[in-house]
């Protein structure tokens, strides 16, 4: 297993970078800490001038790139020079209670619409931009998942109170709900268009939906424990199981086709499935990325962690011959590997401090996706 070191730097850095490029008087410093395998933390300061940023430790380097972007590395430390980025848009969704923060959320493709949830049962739609549209009232338990459906004007939910709900973005009717799990939704995902739905739950069960009948079509018993996150590929349905295993299932044939894992290791947090290469990714709650082609249970491809932090969620950003993810963190950190051997991280986004990451979500730009993430502090950010 490949072992990352990191370096951390405070959330709001770029103000520092302004006021000193603006020239306003007083100090300009933020913090920076480095951890590396087996060797002591490093924790020190970096002040930022008109037109450099001066560290306190000379075991880090930095250099800005940008007015929301920098370069911080250590090569006594060995870690490697990444680069690190600010937002360049966050929405408030103030309608959420920030001590609950946002624990589910999607945003439309390209990106319009926000739907956000947190732990008061209620869902709240936002424009990018910051405008409160509609909130979406029905659930009796902390909101666990929510997504949009591809045509953007209606929204699926789950929640605590073990119900699934669809609703309209536009008028925050609920036309439908759909009831058969026996444990709290932890994961939901939409097939195609948007006629059948996906479900996970803490009962150990995966559930096909039909939406227009409100009826369940098939019901997978998984695990006996919890089934905490799902992937949906028209050609796998992918399952991380608080047991320590990930399952697949083929949805063409409704059986399970592959176990990867086994049970009694540390329990799977996250998951994600990159069909052109066949690579089942898992994210477990010791910190570890496991990575196994879907050809070949039995043998892990690759391993990394960076840090112990459970890994809470895992997102494709490509699936090229070298594909990245999208990895966030239960202690905030959130960037880009690639899954090459060994393991590179591409970019650090910073934003959270050590508020647990509950999302990401991935849009398309003209130059590069965009990442979308959110944390137990009431904000959705864009990278």
């Amino acid at each position: 297993m490949q072992v990352l070191g990191y370096i951390a730097v405070q959330p709001d850095w770029p103000i520092d970078v302004t006021n000193a490029q603006n020239k306003v008087e007083g100090e300009h410093k933020f913090w920076v800490s480095a951890y590396a395998p087996s060797e002591p933390s490093l924790h020190t300061s970096v002040r930022a001038t008109a037109d450099a940023l001066l560290v306190d430790d000379a075991r880090i380097e930095a250099s800005l790139v940008s007015s929301r972007q920098l370069h911080l590395s250590s090569p006594s430390l060995s870690i490697p020079r990444c680069v690190y980025t600010a937002p360049s848009r966050t929405v408030a969704c103030t309608q959420i209670a920030r001590g609950t923060g946002v624990r589910a959320f999607d945003v439309t493709q390209p990106g319009g619409l926000i739907v956000a949830g947190g732990d008061d049962g209620a869902l709240d739609v936002y424009e990018t931009h910051g405008t409160h549209r509609v909130r979406l009232e029905g659930h009796i338990g902390d909101i666990t998942s929510c997504v949009f459906f591809p045509s953007g004007q209606v929204v699926l939910s789950g929640a605590t109170d073990m119900q699934i709900k669809i609703w309209s973005a536009c008028d925050g009717t609920n036309p439908v709900t759909l009831v058969g799990h026996t444990g709290a939704i932890t994961d939901l995902c939409i097939i195609g268009v948007g006629k059948r739905v996906v479900s996970a739950a803490k009962d150990g069960c995966v559930k096909v939906w039909e939406c227009g009948t409100s009826s369940c079509l098939h019901t997978y018993e998984v695990s006996v424990d919890a089934v905490n996150a799902i992937w949906y590929d028209e050609s796998a349905l992918v399952a991380a199981c608080e047991d320590g295993r990930v399952v697949v299932i083929d949805p063409a044939e409704q059986v399970i086709k592959a176990v990867f894992g086994k049970k009694g290791e540390p329990p799977m947090r996250s998951v994600a499935y990159d069909a052109r290469n066949r690579l089942v990714i898992g994210g477990r709650a010791d910190g570890v990325v496991c990575v196994w082609d879907m050809d070949n249970p039995d043998d892990m491809k690759l391993s990394f962690r960076r840090g112990n932090a459970s890994v809470s969620v895992i997102r494709l950003v490509s699936q090229s011959t070298e594909p990245r993810i999208c990895v966030g963190t239960e202690d905030g950190q959130l960037y880009t590997a690639a899954l090459s051997d060994p393991v590179t991280v591409i970019e650090d986004f910073v934003a959270f401090d050590v508020n647990p990451i509950s999302q990401i979500r991935i849009t398309p730009s003209a130059s590069r996706p965009h990442i979308w993430a959110a944390a137990q502090d009431s904000r959705v950010c864009m990278f």
